[in-house]
């Protein structure tokens, strides 16, 4: 396994490239403290399985860096990194298609749980809690206001019927296997209608079509 760590604070690399070699004992970390050296090392190394990008570097922005890298790269997970704790910025962040978004402020074991869930295919995205300062692990896209109702927006989108059950799992945060144990079908019949759905809503990856569902009421 092979992950790229891009940040421009050598502490903070060094900390992370300790926990991340307690994720697995085969993995390999790349390490990038700028935006240049980002794209020079996912160019160079098309096995990397994961991106964990800090919102503010030299040579680019976490919004243009991550826009840049779906846009390339649209199957490699990129994960935002980064000591902001404003919703804002996160749901900014997953509008423009990353896998996650860990607040620098989370310890380890939420760290590393995190990146597993990512890395069976997942979402991750921080509960901020304003009373206590602290994060919980949660499946589910923030909660937005809805702009239309469901059932305006499904018929927008053209899904079948099979489709709005799999976008509906999607929304609540489960993976393909959960959602195949769910439905009764093949985990690659799942993947299927997830690369259909993705194709309709004019999506570039399972972040966005979640969000997308949820801006329009989907929930």
């Amino acid at each position: 396994m092979k992950i790229l760590i891009a940040d421009d604070h050598a502490l903070f690399r060094e900390g992370l490239h300790y926990t991340l070699q307690t994720l697995d004992s085969n993995v390999e970390i790349l390490e990038a403290k700028n935006g240049k050296e980002v794209i020079q090392l996912v160019r160079h190394n098309p096995d990397v399985e994961l991106v964990l990008m800090d919102l503010d570097m030299p040579d680019f922005d976490g919004y243009s860096g991550l826009t840049h890298l779906r846009a390339s790269y649209p199957e490699l997970p990129v994960v935002i990194v980064t000591a902001s704790e404003y919703e804002q910025d996160m749901i900014r962040i997953m509008k423009c298609g990353a896998a996650g978004y860990i607040p620098k402020s989370s310890t380890s074991q939420e760290m590393l749980d995190a990146i597993r869930q990512i890395l069976n295919g997942d979402i991750y995205v921080p509960n901020l809690s304003a009373s206590s300062g602290t994060f919980q692990i949660r499946q589910n896209i923030p909660a937005i206001q809805p702009q239309s109702s469901s059932l305006e927006s499904l018929e927008k989108f053209d899904l079948t019927p099979r489709q709005r059950e799999v976008l509906q799992l999607m929304c609540d945060g489960l993976s393909n296997k959960n959602i195949a144990h769910q439905l009764g079908m093949a985990e690659g019949t799942v993947k299927i209608h997830v690369t259909a759905i993705l194709k309709s809503m004019n999506a570039t990856n399972r972040t966005q079509a979640v969000i997308m569902a949820r801006e329009v009421g989907v929930s």
